[in-house]
């Protein structure tokens, strides 16, 4: 007969199983994104490109109206 341990934590409902875990981690699409250096720096001048350009616009079109 096994004896039950004292102090043992208690299991959550919540916890994956440890299948589920291993499987989730050998799964391709979970795995994050990785970008070069220079794809990164372009994607970020992109941005600002932009949205200085959603500035001008909007500055000028405010200045249009006369605002």
């Amino acid at each position: 007969m096994a004896r039950i341990k004292q102090n043992k934590p208690a299991i959550s409902g919540e916890a994956r199983s440890f299948r589920a875990v291993r499987r989730s981690n050998l799964n391709r699409t979970d795995m994050p994104l990785k970008i070069g250096a220079i794809a990164g720096y372009i994607l970020l001048a992109m941005l600002s490109a932009s949205t200085s350009m959603f500035g001008i616009l909007v500055g000028a079109m405010l200045r249009m109206m006369g605002l």
